[in-house]
């Protein structure tokens, strides 16, 4: 295990433990103000907690146990072999590009030729030797972005730290840093705070979900995000989430209590917490039951109408469909009325809510 971490921050109600193994990066993902960038600063030195330990390639980054009950150690932030890299790119403006990626070597101690020798070979690496030359004046927002992924590495770090690194991009710039992050990360061991599905599904070896200051979910992104266990999850994968009890062929659902006739399959046994998730798309809405015994059907209160584009949102309090705009035209005066909102079961995935192989690797 290259890094591990026991965290506990009273004043945000942050408490979680994380691991990342040799050559893995570890998506973090979570709402605001789950604990993603006091987990980031908490690792890279600019938060302290209130007790924890965490420990990089055997060197103790601190050790804080609880108030009076041994010695505490705190490493600072220069000294850790840890670089983070922010939303905004923070490049010297009085340096070129060249002399901002050799700073981290050079405040290491090492000469200046072999710093600049290793801050070329990095500008190669992230597609930007052209760039040398050029002050961040002089630079994009993706120029910007690739230097500071060449700065922070440069400095060899054990671990390297991601905060939203594409979210100040403009869109049509992002998929090209995303490429050139998923070449420079392959088998080094990096945290990425995002909130980006894409960027899960494209960088991350394993994907962790933070609510409340702790972990919920962990798990290959296909695991985490394609059989969500929270709406947080849910949401970000653009599924529709019911979690429930099976009860033979049905699943109950507390809470609006309902329930939904299934094909459950393997999924639980009866008395058994399960989930099902499906896409919006896959679900329709009619104001007649579907004779259809392929369908799952459940009736529920149509919430309301959200234009998205070229089609429109259907909502309940338990599924949300994807319909035409013509279909939600003929919707419309049903809005706060009872309707249909049926699933084809080979759309449907069923499974176990809890699942007791989501646990970091060993």
């Amino acid at each position: 295990m290259t890094f591990s971490l026991d965290l506990h921050v009273a004043e945000r109600d942050v408490s979680l433990h994380l691991d990342v193994a040799a050559g893995e990066t570890v998506a973090i993902l979570g709402p605001n103000g789950a604990g993603k960038s006091t987990l980031l600063g908490t690792i890279a030195g600019l938060v302290t907690p209130d007790s924890g330990r965490a420990e990089l390639n055997g060197t103790v980054l601190f050790d804080l146990p609880a108030a009076g009950s041994g010695r505490r150690i705190w490493r600072p932030p220069h000294q850790r072999g840890v670089s983070l890299l922010a939303q905004e790119a923070l490049l010297f403006p009085h340096l070129s590009a060249l002399d901002n990626v050799a700073f981290g070597p050079r405040s290491a101690g090492v000469p200046a030729t072999r710093a600049r020798q290793t801050a070329t070979r990095w500008l190669r690496e992230v597609d930007a030797e052209a760039l040398a030359a050029r002050r961040p004046a002089e630079l994009s927002g993706g120029q910007a972005q690739r230097i500071a992924v060449a700065r922070a590495l440069a400095s060899d770090p054990g671990l390297l730290l991601l905060d939203e690194p594409l979210a100040a991009l403009d869109i049509s710039v992002a998929p090209a840093v995303r490429r050139m992050l998923r070449r420079v990360l392959f088998d080094r061991s990096a945290v990425i705070v995002t909130h980006d599905v894409l960027d899960a599904y494209t960088l991350a070896d394993r994907v962790v979900i933070i609510e409340d200051g702790r972990v919920v979910d962990q798990g290959t992104p296909a695991e985490v995000l394609d059989r969500p266990r929270s709406a947080f999850a849910a949401g970000l994968a653009g599924l529709n989430l019911i979690t429930g009890i099976r009860r033979g062929d049905t699943l109950v659902v507390a809470d609006p209590a309902t329930t939904i006739t299934i094909d459950a399959g393997s999924a639980g046994a009866d008395g058994d917490p399960i989930s099902l998730a499906v896409r919006p798309a896959a679900v329709t809405v009619t104001f007649d039951e579907p004779a259809d015994p392929a369908r799952t059907s459940v009736r529920a209160e149509l919430i309301d109408l959200e234009p998205r584009g070229d089609f429109v949102r259907a909502r309940s309090a338990l599924l949300a469909a994807d319909v035409s705009p013509k279909d939600a035209a003929g919707l419309d005066a049903a809005v706060g009325s009872a309707l249909w909102f049926s699933i084809p079961s080979a759309a449907a995935m069923v499974y176990p809510t809890g699942r007791s192989e989501r646990s970091a690797p060993s």
